[in-house]
């Protein structure tokens, strides 16, 4: 039995990192997980925070932001703060991958409403595993 595309709910994955190289895996990664039956995961790349906060693509769908937490413009912290501040920042979910390792940037990345936080270097299972437990919350 074939579902109707228009009746699909459609979950939003923004990668935002100024690494391409960090796009490319994460978005294969998020490509290649388990899909259920009536979820389709769209995918896209920014590489950096200001072209994520206003672009049109946001549209009123749950949204896992994957957030690269030191960029140019305007850092991870400074994004998630915007999300956060936001009327609808319930539907967005915000998993911090970054190289920052202090106790100090992971508490205020948590404080600020990160849901996860992932330091580079990261393992890719342990990465997958995160990122298909909070899409299995999201549906």
């Amino acid at each position: 039995m074939k579902l109707d595309p228009s009746h699909e709910k459609i979950i939003k994955v923004a990668i935002v990192d100024d690494d391409p190289i960090i796009r490319t895996v994460m978005s294969d990664i998020v490509e290649k997980l388990p899909q259920q039956a009536g979820v389709r995961y769209d995918v896209n790349t920014f590489d950096n925070g200001e072209s994520f906060l206003y672009d049109e693509w946001h549209g009123r769908e749950q949204t896992l932001v994957v957030l690269d937490g030191v960029m140019p413009k305007m850092d991870g912290l400074e994004v998630l703060e915007h999300l956060r501040r936001r009327q609808d920042s319930d539907r967005y979910k915000v998993i911090m991958l970054t190289s920052r390792r202090s106790e100090r940037d992971i508490s205020r990345s948590l404080q600020l409403g990160a849901d996860d936080y992932i330091t580079k270097p990261f393992k890719l299972l342990e990465l997958e595993a995160r990122l298909n437990q909070i899409l299995k919350r999201m549906r």
